[in-house]
């Protein structure tokens, strides 16, 4: 089985305020903590009923399927993310 390169991308989190998983979220960012380049937060949007969270990764299809999954698992968190072509 060949190993697969790791690729930049971003992911998109949206998680709803109803939502009380902040301290899952940012278990889960810190076990990624080296596949971040870079991170951004907004907090408080829309009257409060939102954040978003912004990040930019160097991962391989696999790792980033590992976050991103367990992220999608949580309640009230929205995910999307894409990888620069091979």
């Amino acid at each position: 089985m060949v190993e697969s390169e790791r690729r930049f991308g971003f992911v998109g989190i949206i998680v709803s305020h109803s939502a009380s998983c902040g301290q899952d979220i940012q278990r889960i960012l810190s076990e990624s903590r080296d596949l971040i380049q870079g991170r951004m937060g907004l907090p408080h949007l829309n009257g409060d009923s939102i954040s978003v969270i912004t990040l930019i990764i160097l991962a391989t299809p696999e790792e980033l399927g590992g976050m991103t999954g367990k992220l999608g698992r949580l309640k009230g968190v929205s995910v999307k993310s894409g990888l620069a072509p091979a």
